[in-house]
């Protein structure tokens, strides 16, 4: 049983925390045919009920599930709304690219009612915006930055000095925050270990989208591409093809890799079998601090293929700011008095 006031903490916290929306506001729902098993129609329920009970005037509109021109045909009808709520995977196809729309737009990660009411939906999200704040600032001042994981990882580069400039981030608010600004990846170089899927990134449509990998193989990668792959030779031939039918698909640079970021939401869960929708699986927990993952194929973000980095470690100047798939937050000033201030993340990051 979902405590209703939970529901309305979480409700009010897309609507007033993250949407900053106010009475006589009006607001367009999209909300994604449940019978594609990406989003519950209890959510969208919820969600309005709270709306209204604002005296924000509400519509609610039912779609399907994203296609290559999904935005074309939702422009106009945005436009006429001070703000749209996404319970849909099109409001995340274009979220790099600069908004060709005239109003605020919320992508919503939060999936169902239950997962609204839990730490996910109701941490507070100037809170997760702060953190994602305090990260970018570590990432900021530069250094020689690492990436390991349990299955052999090993990539690393030098990170400039550079401010970060989040308004160019990404085109659509989300929620909850989930990730700080990816970290381009032409500065690197080493081998990235493949295991369980490639998956898509949500941006384009492709079939089939996911590739299983039945062997664990490596990526050797430097200055951001791709130059080979090691490992089982079956497993790496059907990468190769992948790779090779995506890329020709959409016209796009096959080997190289964009930038990666890593998961800040400890609240972030998945409850269903990998192997049932390795899709909805890798663009559910990519906001877990336990995944880190890359942005590949296409010379821009978030590229078409993803690779899913589980239980990493990113060491910064000697100093891990995640550890075996943890955010440890009290080895940086920054994060550390990010949490110290928000009272939702301190419970967060001691459970």
């Amino acid at each position: 049983m979902i405590n209703p006031e939970n529901i309305t903490k979480g409700a009010k916290n897309i609507l007033e925390n993250c949407a900053d929306l106010s009475r006589n506001q009006t607001l367009l729902i999209i909300s994604e045919d449940p019978v594609l098993g990406w989003y519950n129609k209890d959510i969208t329920d919820a969600l309005a009920a709270e709306a209204k009970g604002m005296s924000i005037k509400t519509t609610i509109l039912e779609v399907g599930g994203p296609q290559n021109d999904s935005k074309s045909k939702l422009t106009k009808v945005i436009d006429d709304f001070d703000c749209t709520i996404f319970f849909a995977r099109i409001g995340d196809q274009d979220r790099f690219e600069k908004s060709s729309f005239n109003t605020k737009r919320v992508m919503s990660y939060a999936r169902s009612a239950e997962n609204l009411a839990s730490k996910f939906g109701c941490t507070h999200h100037q809170a997760l915006i702060e953190l994602k704040k305090a990260i970018n600032t570590i990432f900021s001042k530069g250094g020689n930055v690492k990436i390991t994981c349990p299955l052999g990882t090993n990539i690393s580069g030098e990170l400039p000095k550079l401010k970060i400039d989040e308004s160019t981030d990404v085109g659509v608010i989300r929620f909850p925050m989930l990730v700080p600004t990816p970290i381009s990846a032409k500065r690197f170089s080493g081998k990235v270990a493949l295991s369980k899927y490639l998956t898509p990134t949500g941006s384009k449509v492709y079939e089939p989208p996911n590739l299983e990998l039945k062997k664990d193989i490596f990526s050797i990668v430097e200055q951001g591409k791709i130059l080979d792959f090691e490992g089982d030779e079956e497993t790496i031939n059907r990468v190769k093809n992948h790779y090779n039918d995506v890329a020709k698909m959409f016209n796009i640079e096959k080997y190289n890799i964009d930038s990666w970021h890593a998961g800040i939401h400890p609240g972030t869960y998945y409850d269903f079998p990998i192997e049932d929708d390795p899709d909805r699986w890798s663009n559910t927990i990519f906001g877990s601090p336990k995944f880190l993952h890359f942005h590949t194929c296409g010379d821009y973000a978030p590229g078409e293929i993803c690779w899913m980095v589980q239980n990493h470690s990113i060491i910064i100047d000697g100093e891990p700011l995640w550890k075996d798939g943890q955010l440890v937050a009290n080895n940086f000033i920054e994060t550390k008095d990010c949490i110290d201030k928000w009272a939702d993340l301190k419970e967060l990051f001691i459970n």
